[in-house]
C-alpha cells in the first residue's frame, strides 16, 4: 500500500452533489482541494428529480452538459398529484416555466459525470476512502485516510462536511443531529418499461394513502423509480413480510400502481431514512456542515439534490471568503441555513395539513399535530 502526505486549503467530506458542487467553486477559485467519498461513483444513489427550478443551477455551476443527454436523463414535464383530492389531480406543468422542464436524473452516472468534471477542474477525489482520524494539530487539520490503494495523511485549513445525514464530521465536534420524525421510505427501481411509449408518463406522481403517500418517478430508456413514505412502526419491515405489505399499500392506490404494471421487472425494496432532521449547530472552528449533513429535507419537497447543488456551491464561496480574512463569513451563513430550515419546516407543516382525508390516521394526524423536533 502507497502511503503519503499532502497539504490542501481544503478537504470536503462526502463526493454528492452538495460536495462535489463546493469541491468545483473552490477549484475554480484556485484552492488546491481535495474530496473523500467513502463510496464509489458506481454504487446505487437515492433521489432523482430535479424540478424545472434547478435548471439555473445546473448553468450556475456550469454543468449542464453533463445533463444534457435525454437517453441519459429523462426530461420531466412536471408533477402530477393527488394530494387532498381523489378526484382531481392537482397539475404542476414545467412547460410554463421559463427552461420548459426539470429532469429525473439516472443515478449514480449524474454522479460519475460530475465528479469526473470536478476531477478536470482540478480537484482530487479519492474514492471508497475512510477517515481514522480527525485531529487539529494548532495549525491545521490532520486527516488519516485509507483506501483500497494508498494510506495518506492530509492537512488542510478548512473541512467542509459533506458526508450526507450521517454528519460524521460534524458529530466529532460535538454537533448533535436534531430529528423531526421518524419517517422512511420504501424505494425500489423499476426495469423494461413494455407499454406504448406514447402512454409511457413524463410526469412525477404523488399519491397519498392511509398510512403515507407514494412517489413514482420515470427515468430514461424505459426504467422508473417508486417510492412508499411512511413511519416505521405503521407497516412490517421485517424481511418476510416486506413484499406483502408493499403489495397490499399498492394495491389501494388509483394512480401509482397502473404504471408500475407497465414494467417487467422491479428490484427488491430498500428501506432508507426520508426523516426531516439539521444539527443543533452547523459550524466551528475552520469547520462547515452543509447539504444533508447540515440539514435533510421531507422527500415531498422535490428538493434534496437542488438544496445539495445551491448550498455546496454557495458554501464554496463562504469559506473562499473565510480564508481570504473574512472570518465572520462562516457565522453569516450559518445564520442563513437557520432560516432556510426555519421556512422548510412551515412550508411543509402547511403542506401536509391540506390533505386531511385520513384526519383520525396516525401517520397524518402525527404530521397535522407536529409543532418541532423529536
Amino acid at each position: 500500500m502507497i502511503k503519503s502526505s499532502h497539504s490542501y486549503d481544503v478537504v470536503v467530506v462526502g463526493g454528492g452533489p452538495c460536495g462535489l458542487a463546493a469541491s468545483l467553486r473552490l477549484a475554480n477559485n484556485g484552492l488546491r482541494v481535495a474530496l473523500i467519498e467513502k463510496g464509489s461513483y458506481h454504487q446505487p444513489r437515492v433521489g432523482e428529480h430535479l424540478p424545472a427550478s434547478a435548471m439555473g443551477v445546473l448553468q450556475e455551476l456550469g454543468i449542464s452538459a453533463i445533463c444534457s443527454d435525454a437517453t441519459s436523463h429523462l426530461h420531466c414535464a412536471g408533477v402530477v398529484s393527488w394530494w387532498g383530492n381523489e378526484h382531481t389531480p392537482h397539475e404542476l406543468d414545467y412547460f410554463y416555466h421559463p427552461f420548459g422542464h426539470g429532469l429525473n436524473l439516472t443515478r449514480p452516472q449524474f454522479d460519475r459525470q460530475f465528479a469526473d468534471h470536478v476531477r478536470r477542474q482540478g480537484t482530487l477525489i479519492l474514492e471508497h476512502a475512510k477517515i481514522q482520524q480527525l485531529s487539529w494539530t494548532g495549525a491545521a487539520w490532520r486527516i488519516d485516510i485509507v483506501t483500497e490503494e494508498v494510506r495518506c495523511c492530509m492537512e488542510t485549513q478548512f473541512v467542509l462536511d459533506a458526508s450526507g445525514k450521517s454528519a460524521s464530521i460534524a458529530r466529532t465536534q460535538a454537533s448533535h443531529i436534531i430529528a423531526w420524525d421518524a419517517q422512511i421510505a420504501l424505494i425500489r427501481n423499476y426495469h423494461s418499461c413494455a407499454g406504448p411509449i406514447n402512454d409511457r408518463t413524463t410526469h412525477i406522481v404523488i399519491e397519498p394513502c392511509e398510512i403515507g403517500w407514494w412517489y413514482f418517478a420515470p427515468l430514461a430508456d424505459g426504467q422508473g423509480v417508486c417510492m412508499f413514505i411512511t413511519d416505521p412502526d405503521l407497516i412490517d419491515l421485517r424481511k418476510h413480510s416486506i413484499e406483502n405489505s408493499w403489495r397490499v399499500v399498492l394495491g389501494k392506490t388509483r394512480a401509482v400502481a397502473p404504471i408500475l404494471q407497465s414494467f417487467a421487472t422491479m428490484s427488491k425494496p430498500v428501506v432508507c431514512s426520508a426523516r426531516s432532521q439539521r444539527l443543533d449547530h452547523f459550524f466551528g472552528d475552520r469547520w462547515l456542515a452543509i447539504g444533508d449533513a447540515a440539514m435533510a429535507f421531507d422527500p415531498l419537497s422535490s428538493q434534496g439534490i437542488t438544496k445539495g447543488l445551491r448550498h455546496g456551491w454557495m458554501a464554496g464561496q463562504v469559506v473562499i471568503r473565510y480564508l481570504s480574512g473574512e472570518t465572520a463569513a462562516i457565522a453569516h451563513f450559518s445564520q442563513d441555513l437557520e432560516a432556510i430550515f426555519s421556512e422548510y419546516i412551515a412550508t411543509r407543516a402547511g403542506y401536509y395539513a391540506t390533505e386531511q382525508r385520513w384526519a383520525d390516521s396516525l401517520f397524518w394526524r402525527r404530521r397535522h399535530t407536529s409543532t418541532g423536533k423529536r
